[in-house]
């Protein structure tokens, strides 16, 4: 409200209710502007708690899901299918025999050759 529409509302306020009891009935509408200042700080403070009250709520439901899977893990069963799941593995290929060119030490045929050994 502007300088303006306040002193009209002083001089009707003057003229409807006299002079005697607009001190009082200015009190009273000061009073009531207060109450309604304080009411409306109450509302907000109460939203603001339930605004975070509902983002606890969110984060608390978002670690639920989780802390439900761990709580229900059975390790020996996902040991079990974490090895029927996978593909046997291939049999290692064979190492090639290395042959020793050192005196004293056998050579070793190579793979896959037929053994030529002289019979004694």
């Amino acid at each position: 409200m502007s300088m303006g529409e306040l002193l009209l509302l002083a001089l009707v306020g003057f003229f409807v209710i006299g002079p005697e009891r607009l001190p009082a009935a200015i009190r009273a509408v000061a009073g009531m502007a207060t109450q309604a200042k304080q009411y409306a700080t109450a509302v907000k403070d109460q939203v603001g708690e339930a605004a975070d009250l509902a983002e606890v709520r969110r984060q608390l439901d978002e670690l639920r899901e989780p802390l439900a899977e761990i709580r229900s893990a059975d390790p020996r069963r996902a040991w079990r299918e974490a090895l029927r799941d996978e593909p046997a593995a291939p049999a290692p290929a064979p190492r090639p025999v290395r042959r020793s060119g050192r005196p004293g030490m056998p050579v070793a045929p190579p793979a896959g050759a037929a053994s030529e050994a002289p019979v004694p």
